[in-house]
Parts: structure tokens; sequence; C-alpha cells
């Protein structure tokens, strides 16, 4: 079946018009940005540094009992080791949608869901809508 073509596909000139007119407005707000929109470019800090002042705050000293002693890397407290080989059999390989063991599988009744076809095919519509 031939698909119909509208008067407005045909009309290269009023296409590139517009095309051209798209261009222009880019090229136009381009050009106006900076003007209006620059102060986005700086950062904030930079816009409230005068506003904020530095408030200098005296360190307090904890009590012995309170602080915390000194990081030291986990790895001495806690040792890995690598897994053993071979890798123990799990469950996850038994009962699932992936099952190995055909007698675990959950799909026992065959495919639930069977395609039939997309929208534009069930409400009849013209390729031109995919758009």
């Amino acid at each position: 079946m031939a698909e119909k073509i509208t008067k407005s596909e045909l009309n290269f000139v009023a296409q590139d018009k517009i095309w051209k007119d798209h261009i222009r407005y880019e090229i136009v707000a381009s050009r106006k940005w900076p003007k209006e929109w620059g102060f986005l470019k700086t950062s904030y800090s930079d816009l409230v540094k005068d506003e904020i002042t530095k408030t200098e705050r005296e360190k307090i000293q904890l009590p012995a009992a309170l602080t915390l002693p000194p990081i030291t890397p986990i790895s001495r407290y806690i040792t890995v080791h690598p897994s053993p080989k071979p890798f123990p059999q799990t469950t996850s390989s038994e009962v699932g949608w992936r099952s190995s063991c055909p007698q675990h599988s959950l799909e026992k009744y065959g495919k639930y869901a069977r395609p039939k076809g997309g929208l534009i095919k069930a409400f009849k519509w013209p390729p031109e809508a995919i758009i």
C-alpha cells in the first residue's frame, strides 16, 4: 500500500525557511545568553563571599573519656581469605527464572506473554503517527 505524501512534505522552500528561522533564533539566543544569564556561570561562593563573614570558633577540648582513638587500618582487625574452589552449590541455581535444572524451572506451562504486535497495529494508526 503506497503512503500518501502531504503537501507540506513537498514544499522544500517552506521547510528550508523554517530551518533557517530555527538557526537564526539559536544564534540570537546564544548572543543574548551571557548578558541575561551569565551570572549563572559564577560559583555561589564567589557571589556571596562579601556577605558571609567567617567566625572564628575556638576548639573545644574534650575529656579523655570522650575522645576517639586514632584510626587504624581495618586490615589489622579483619583478614579476608580467597573463596574456596570450587564455588559451593547454592539454591539460586536450583530455583528461579534461569534455573540450571529444568525440573526446578518456574515456567511450567510455557511462555506466558505472547507478543501480539505493537500499539500502532492494534489501534490501526497510520505509519506517520510514529514520529
